[in-house]
């Protein structure tokens, strides 16, 4: 990145001669009114303030091109430092890209290596046969509900689907089966008013 620090030292230099001259051009302005309005009247002395006056305008105007010349620096070094982002911003965009076109390949290489070196199953395999070390089969049997039975006071209730049956009546809890059946060795007729009657 190139520095421009000459060019700074330049203007500031250029800088201070500007404002010098708007001050040696301000002294003039004075020094010639106060003398010639001493010997000539107001009139002269506003005429003598013209030289220092235009001596002043000249120096503004100096103070003005050294201005914009800094800004030229400025506005160069801005420029070069966005240029130096979009070019590293670009380098990291192809490493990038090199990155993400890399990465496909070596997991297709990857895989096909993997597929290489499994062996292909068999049904012989899966009967029994024994496997190579990692790579046991386990046949997959659906698993199979459990009905769990309970036995109160000499019967047998059992658990489906969410469900307590005794002697195929449904019931929603297994306390209202085991009343059920209380109330049947009481009284064999009546019927229990928690038991889920089959649609």
């Amino acid at each position: 990145m190139r520095s421009y620090e000459a060019a700074r030292s330049l203007f500031s230099f250029l800088a201070f001669i500007a404002w010098s001259v708007v001050v040696i051009g301000v002294i003039v302005a004075l020094i010639s009114a106060a003398g010639a309005s001493r010997y000539g009247g107001s009139g002269a002395g506003l005429l003598a303030m013209v030289p220092g006056i235009g001596i002043g305008i000249t120096g503004f105007i100096l103070v003005a091109f050294v201005q914009m010349g800094r800004a030229d620096v400025d506005t160069a070094e801005y420029t070069q430092q966005m240029l130096k982002l979009s070019r590293d911003q670009l380098e990291v965009s192809k490493q990038g890209l090199k990155l993400q076109s890399a990465v496909p390949q070596a997991f297709a290489s990857a895989s096909q290596k993997d597929n290489a070196q499994e062996p292909k199953s068999s049904f012989a395999n899966q009967a029994g046969k024994a496997s190579p070390p990692g790579r046991e089969v386990k046949e997959l049997e659906p698993e199979q509900p459990v009905a769990k039975t309970t036995n109160y006071q000499g019967k047998t209730i059992r658990a489906e689907q969410g469900k307590f049956l005794y002697n195929g009546i449904p019931f929603n809890t297994l306390p209202a089966a085991q009343e059920y059946i209380d109330s049947f060795a009481v009284s064999p007729a009546t019927e229990f008013p928690g038991a889920a009657r089959e649609p």
